[in-house]
């Protein structure tokens, strides 16, 4: 079954990883953005997987328009511009 989820929040499209814990993302709006996880990654032991860059590289979008890996690691759609990269 393919359908749309309507959801009060914008959703992320696409997700390219990048060097260096970031991910370079596609809003449905159109707008990329890159997001540097490198502090919550150094911070949440429930991301370790996410130190090791072939894992990394892994990132998928769900459903909700949010980012996920194959162990259950995930970063809600809502909340992914705290981690917009500050270059």
């Amino acid at each position: 079954m393919n359908f749309q989820v309507r959801t009060p929040w914008i959703k992320a499209t696409i997700v390219t990883p990048l060097e260096n814990y970031r991910l370079q993302i596609v809003l449905e709006t159109g707008q990329e953005m890159i997001l540097d996880l490198t502090d919550v990654i150094g911070r949440k032991e429930s991301y370790w997987r996410l130190k090791n860059p072939r894992y990394f590289r892994q990132a998928q979008i769900d459903s909700l328009g949010g980012i996920f890996w194959p162990e259950g690691e995930d970063l809600a759609p809502d909340g992914l511009k705290r981690y917009l990269a500050k270059d």
